[in-house]
């Protein structure tokens, strides 16, 4: 950081020929950056003038008089203004000697407040993965905001939304707590260091092919491992159409988890592993649950003439998402069948007998039977 500057206001004309040359100046910076709650001082150097020559008016940023005090500082003719700001913003300090104002206008003291940062959205974090926070100074008065993650060993991106509000960005290259520390001129500001847990979700590898279709009402399985070089903690939720299923996980992080839920009602359920806090990729992971005894067959004719067209339907709209088999056989031989589709998982099925025998439909959804078999003679 550069050494402050010394900002030196210019001394007035000098005073009528004959007279002494009268000098009033501040000495050091003549717009200071101040914490809300300390002393703010100004120091001045008015060469031939007494205490009692020098007045100075403080006005806040809502245009109110805050007291201060005058006090003399060193030799002669040096003096220190000092008030306590409680409000943030800029404070004028209008300085007064012998009936003359200070040359180069008034003084200015801008007032923060570290307290007054909010910082939101610190969650957890993917090792690889961007994570962001959110920074919010529009409430804290004016100044530089440090941010700093590991001691400034994980860079950041700072993107200014306006406002004196910033979203932050980092990506993590270690599963390990993070630790974001904010200063705000110099200040630390409070309920920091702020931690972001970091997972490395790239160790836990699933095996979810087998949920891709599930039967209602039958135990549906899946496995988990877990690369053993740290530890790990697994968390399984799956939540059905209208709520959310009992989950048993078992297993060992050397042996790898299975982790088994039984499937209540038709229709997709999401299935989310997370590792340590955080999603584990490939999840959520849609498994569609079927009901293979909800495809239901139309009326059947008790008997039908060879060679005459017959028609029946197959309504698979309650049975969830899958693929519908129809066969039909004569003495252990397909004959020829169409499949109509009349939208919404409903379908006429038309075939034509060809024998004066008994001719067995069977109806498979996701290669499970459909109970029950019909017979036209």
């Amino acid at each position: 950081m550069a050494a402050p500057s010394v900002a030196q206001i210019p001394s007035p004309p000098p005073a009528p020929s004959g007279g002494p040359v009268v000098k009033m100046a501040v000495v050091g910076e003549a717009v200071r950056l101040v914490p809300a709650g300390s002393t703010a001082a100004f120091q001045l150097s008015a060469l031939g003038f007494r205490r009692e020559d020098v007045r100075a008016t403080i006005t806040s940023p809502s245009k109110r008089t805050v007291s201060s005090r005058l006090v003399e500082d060193g030799g002669p003719g040096s003096f220190r203004v000092e008030f306590t700001p409680t409000e943030v913003g800029v404070h004028t300090v209008e300085v007064a000697i012998g009936g003359s104002s200070l040359p180069g206008g008034p003084l200015l003291a801008k007032v923060y407040d570290a307290a007054k940062i909010r910082v939101t959205d610190v969650g957890s974090g993917i090792v690889g993965h961007p994570c962001q926070f959110r920074v919010d100074a529009s409430q804290a008065g004016e100044g530089q905001l440090e941010i700093s993650i590991n001691d400034g060993e994980v860079p950041n991106h700072v993107q200014v939304v306006g406002g004196g509000r910033c979203l932050v960005t980092f990506t993590p290259d270690t599963p390990r707590p993070h630790l974001i520390d904010i200063k705000f001129n110099g200040e630390t500001v409070p309920g920091c260091p702020y931690v972001c847990s970091v997972s490395d979700t790239s160790r836990v590898s699933l095996s979810l092919r087998d949920l891709e279709l599930i039967p209602v009402g039958e135990r549906a399985r899946f496995h988990m491992v877990v690369d053993g070089s740290g530890g790990a903690e697994l968390a399984v939720s799956v939540r059905g159409p209208t709520s959310e299923l009992p989950v048993k996980v078992s297993g060992s992080i050397h042996d790898g988890f299975s982790a088994e839920f039984t499937p209540r009602e038709v229709g997709a359920h999401s299935v989310n592993v997370e590792c340590n806090g955080s999603p584990v990729a490939g999840t959520p992971f849609v498994a569609k649950a079927y009901d293979a005894k909800r495809v239901l067959i139309g009326p059947l004719p008790a008997r039908a003439s060879v060679g005459k067209s017959l028609q029946f339907t197959v309504d698979a709209s309650q049975a969830g998402e899958g693929n519908l088999e129809i066969t039909i056989s004569v003495r252990g031989h397909n004959i020829p069948t169409q499949v109509h589709p009349q939208g919404n998982a409903r379908f006429v099925v038309s075939f034509v007998p060809l024998e004066a025998t008994d001719h067995v439909i069977s109806i498979n959804f996701n290669k499970e039977p459909v109970p029950g078999k019909s017979y036209f003679k």
